[in-house]
């Protein structure tokens, strides 16, 4: 279903709001189809022990799934307009992406804005329970899984030395974003 996020793709400021719409929309339909089978089972045949009301019942599965990706997609807050617009100034040539939670098995993490250089994860983040250690850990597992080494991660909680560093990597001539870890990033976060 990754074509229905095309037009907001995934990094993008606008990503979270559209992903809520887009996945709100196709929890509904889902439910509906489901509730659809069932009631055309149950006129038709006039009882429930019919194959459309197990078609529907196994509609159910793909729908709930989509409540729970709902569920979390309300879970990741956006970013500050105000920070979008000091970013955008600062970014230029850098691979940036906004609003990137990660989740793992102890803690989530969420990270307003991250910047991908060669072997640097550079990233901010807002919030107060944010936990640098256990997400350099977290980020280092996956890395090394994927075969990543030596990558340096850094996460700001100060806005301001986050767009200072971004506009010190914007002078240094030969930056390329990694298209690997951007891949790796992109599939891990929600």
């Amino acid at each position: 279903m990754d074509f229905l996020y095309k037009k907001h793709p995934k990094g993008t400021y606008e990503y979270v709001s559209y992903k809520r719409i887009v996945d709100i929309i196709i929890t509904v339909i889902l439910f509906a189809l489901a509730l659809g089978l069932y009631i055309i089972g149950r006129i038709t045949t006039g009882s429930n022990r019919n194959l459309l009301t197990i078609v529907s019942v196994l509609g159910l599965l793909p729908a709930c799934k989509m409540v729970v990706d709902v569920i979390m997609c309300f879970r990741v807050k956006k970013c500050s307009e105000e920070f979008r617009t000091g970013v955008e100034a600062k970014v230029g040539k850098l691979c940036g992406l906004y609003n990137m939670y990660f989740t793992s098995y102890e803690k989530n993490y969420y990270i307003d804005h991250l910047v991908i250089t060669g072997n640097s994860i550079i990233g901010y983040s807002s919030s107060d329970k944010f936990v640098e250690k256990e997400f350099h850990k977290h980020m280092n597992d996956l890395l090394r899984k994927e075969g990543y080494k030596d990558v340096m991660i850094k996460v700001f909680n100060d806005a301001d030395k986050y767009l200072n560093r971004l506009s010190e990597l914007n002078e240094l001539e030969d930056i390329d974003a990694n298209v690997g870890i951007y891949a790796l990033i992109n599939n891990v976060t929600i």
